[in-house]
């Protein structure tokens, strides 16, 4: 199971960077360039994070305010800003799922027709 740890790539973040300060990290441009897409990615990542804490305190604050005074305009926004969250807590949850060594590479998917689709109306047929 994949686990999602900010802490872990805030701290990961910062040896990365103290990397760069290095006399001789500049030498290997290769390795340099690896390092330097790594510490993009994870500054990525938890910049999304933190806005997406953000955006979560919001609404629960938004939420506290409608429990003292209700405004129907406002609890419609709450709504709305709940469905866009949803949407980005989805699409965060697949990007963490999809963040191992390999998941940037490409695959090649093959699809072929079973033993029950050998008449040429299975999926394998369908596809092309």
């Amino acid at each position: 199971m994949i686990h999602f740890d900010i802490n872990r790539l805030e701290v990961e973040l910062k040896e990365l960077e103290e990397k760069t300060t290095l006399a001789n990290f500049w030498e290997d441009s290769q390795k340099s360039s690896i390092v330097l897409e790594k510490i993009k990615t994870i500054k990525n990542k938890v910049s999304n994070y933190r806005s997406l804490e953000e955006e979560l305190q919001n609404i629960i604050e938004l939420s506290e305010l409608l429990k003292v005074e209700y405004d129907e305009d406002l609890a419609i926004e709450m709504v709305k800003d709940i469905k866009k969250i949803e949407k980005t807590i989805e699409k965060f949850e697949i990007e963490t799922l999809l963040s191992g060594k390999y998941d940037k590479n490409n695959a090649i998917l093959t699809i072929h027709p079973g033993a029950r689709w050998n008449r040429g109306y299975g999926l394998g047929r369908n596809a092309l």
